[in-house]
């Protein structure tokens, strides 16, 4: 490259001021006079590579992906060893999903500077994509061989172990990161979340509150956090109440948008209500929903679905083909999702997700229409503000008893808030051949985050109370916390061989698993949802032991609406009898091998027209009460 001379030296003065005049302005926010500066700094000086690079990059966070290509393929054209616009670019095709071209220009910036780790780690990003994790975790063991201390590295080589199942040294990893970088939050949640998914919810908090003291608006470790407090057995109903208090004051509604939205009225031939969801997908939020709009009315309603989801399979075909209207806001930030929710003109907005994964609960806060409700994929309230209403039932929220716990007005269907479709045609299992309680099986199939000390406690009794039973617990956590099960019942005096535990399975083999034991063991205080139903469907009896707050209160809401009050316990002790009575009476646990799925089918569980009756009504209801207010 031809040395500068005085005048290309003045050039690249006056250019690196400009530049530094951006950097000011892109600091307040403002990104279009960025880029101004940015095309100045390229005038006064047009050989000057870094201020095609701070073009391209400002273009990229623009999302004018193919200038910024330009911008940054004209800095290597000047000096084609300038790594930072090598790096950047193969950043950018990273970004834009164009695998090979990423590949390529990040093993060059690897080239030009061997020791830095960044393009290393964002290789190791292309190598996964592209379904290569060995390699993606190889590049990844050498910049920590290099760099012991690099956080980014040992973070994503947390989640790359994750995903595989190793999950003790994904822990490891992260705990590397957040020793090297204590403020690199994204490890802390992730750390949070690992532990929750290993029963450890009490545990898991203070990485959780890390992050949120770092940045009280970081909604999705708001969410993980307050899901992870429905599994604790040492907080009341109030306690977690009050930390979704917590969470609806951090994130108020617009007063503006209530305004506009409360006093906006419907001018449709059909009602509209639309359905906001990450998970139209096969899950359970999917499998409740299904039923619902195979057999709503379509001449009074019309349906939106509103998708936070890129990924699609069958059960995302099956709900499109069903609705009305179909948009997918996954990568729209919240003004943009809500002016295009607006746009339809929507009578009433349903949040499927609550504090879920891929949840967009915000959206609330913006009047996206004169009704809003949650229902379905979060058994709590969401403590905010904007959500007039939660859909229940008077089993799950029995009235007069969990009013003070929502910050919503509960609207209660008749019968049961769920309605059962089995998500495979599954054969009915043949009854295990035994005689009273010798060889007598237990199954537990909920999450294993679910497992409270409680839980362990009440099944070790139980255990007790049928001497030859044995247990056997599925959809364990993988690693230190499946090992540690057995441990904990021997500590309430079990045998640890009566204890087997069994990690992840597909579909069939959790079906087949359910078939094969006798009686299901509930879990608490968060109870099973779709798996309770899963149990009852395979014929086996499951107890549940009623709780002071919803997600205590599936089990009784599921059984009362199933005719079966006999297999629900008010106190601890009832609840060891009546498993102990199932043990030992195996004529009863026949009767209901023959029979649970064929009362299943004639209950209002699995009356999807009924179900979508009382759906329809309750949607009135509120817009009545609405109108009313």
């Amino acid at each position: 490259m031809t040395p500068p001379d005085q005048a290309d030296a003045r050039g690249v003065e006056a250019s690196r001021e400009l530049i530094d005049e951006g950097h000011r302005l892109e600091d307040a926010g403002s990104l279009d006079a960025a880029l101004a500066k940015y095309r100045d700094a390229v005038s006064a000086s047009p050989h000057y590579p870094r201020a095609h690079l701070n073009v391209g990059n400002a273009l990229q966070r623009l999302g004018r992906n193919t200038e910024a290509v330009a911008a940054l393929e004209t800095a290597l054209r000047i000096d084609p060893a300038y790594m930072p616009a090598q790096f950047n670019l193969g950043h950018l095709h990273l970004g834009a999903g164009n695998l090979d071209a990423a590949d390529v220009a990040l093993r060059a910036a690897m080239k030009l500077d061997p020791a830095l780790p960044d393009p290393a780690i964002a290789l190791a990003n292309v190598l996964e994509l592209r379904q290569r994790p060995l390699e993606a975790e190889q590049q990844l063991r050498e910049v920590m061989a290099r760099t012991p201390s690099c956080a980014p590295a040992a973070y994503n080589l947390g989640l790359l172990l994750q995903k595989r199942g190793e999950t003790d040294e994904a822990e490891h990893m992260f705990r590397v990161c957040v020793a090297a970088d204590p403020v690199f939050l994204p490890a802390c949640a992730a750390l949070g979340t690992l532990l929750r998914n290993a029963g450890l919810s009490r545990t898991a908090e203070p990485w959780y509150r890390r992050v949120l003291a770092a940045n009280p608006h970081a909604v999705e470790t708001w969410g993980a956090l307050l899901l992870s407090l429905h599994n604790r057995d040492d907080l009341s109903a109030q306690q977690i109440f009050a930390e979704h208090q917590h969470f609806g004051a951090a994130f108020p509604e617009d007063p503006k948008a209530r305004i506009e939205r409360t006093t906006r009225t419907a001018r449709h031939a059909r009602i509209r209500v639309g359905f906001v969801s990450g998970d139209f997908v096969q899950h359970p939020v999917a499998l409740f929903l299904r039923p619902l709009l195979e057999h709503i009315d379509r001449a009074h309603f019309e349906v939106f679905c509103y998708s936070n989801n890129r990924t699609e399979d069958w059960m995302t075909q099956e709900i499109r083909s069903r609705v009305d209207h179909w948009q997918n806001i996954e990568g729209q930030d919240d003004a943009g999702a809500a002016q295009r929710i607006r746009a339809d003109e929507l009578d009433v907005l349903v949040d499927l997700s609550g504090h879920c994964a891929r949840s967009r609960l915000l959206l609330f806060n913006l009047g996206c229409a004169p009704v809003q409700a949650t229902w379905l994929g979060y058994l709590h309230s969401t403590g905010m503000g904007s959500i007039d209403f939660r859909i229940s039932d008077d089993q799950a929220d029995p009235v007069g008893r969990t009013e003070h716990l929502h910050t919503e007005q509960l609207l209660r269907l008749p019968g049961c808030q769920w309605c059962y479709s089995p998500v495979l045609d599954v054969p009915r299992a043949p009854m295990r051949s035994r005689e009273g309680v010798a060889g007598v099986v237990f199954g537990s199939f909920n999450h294993h985050s679910k497992i409270s000390e409680r839980c362990i406690v009440l099944w070790s009794r139980v255990l007790s109370a049928v001497p030859d039973s044995t247990l056997r617990i599925y959809n364990a956590w993988p690693g230190r916390a499946t090992s540690a099960l057995p441990q904990r019942f021997q500590q309430q005096g079990i045998n640890a061989g009566r204890v087997s535990t069994h990690t992840g399975m597909d579909i069939d083999k959790y079906f087949a698993a359910i078939g094969d034991v006798d009686i299901a063991l509930d879990s608490f205080p968060y109870n099973g949802g779709t798996t309770t139903f899963d149990i009852l469907w395979m014929e086996v009896p499951l107890v549940a032991l009623a709780g002071d707050r919803p997600v205590s209160r599936s089990g009784v809401s599921i059984l009362t609406s199933l005719g079966m009050p006999e297999l629900i316990a008010a106190t601890d002790d009832e609840y060891v009898a009546i498993n102990a009575r199932l043990a030992a009476n195996a004529p009863w646990r026949l009767r209901l091998r023959e029979t649970l799925r064929t009362r299943m089918l004639a209950s209002p569980l699995m009356d999807p027209r009924r179900f979508a009756q009382a759906f329809e009504d309750g949607l009135r209801r509120m817009l009545d009460v609405s109108r009313s207010a």
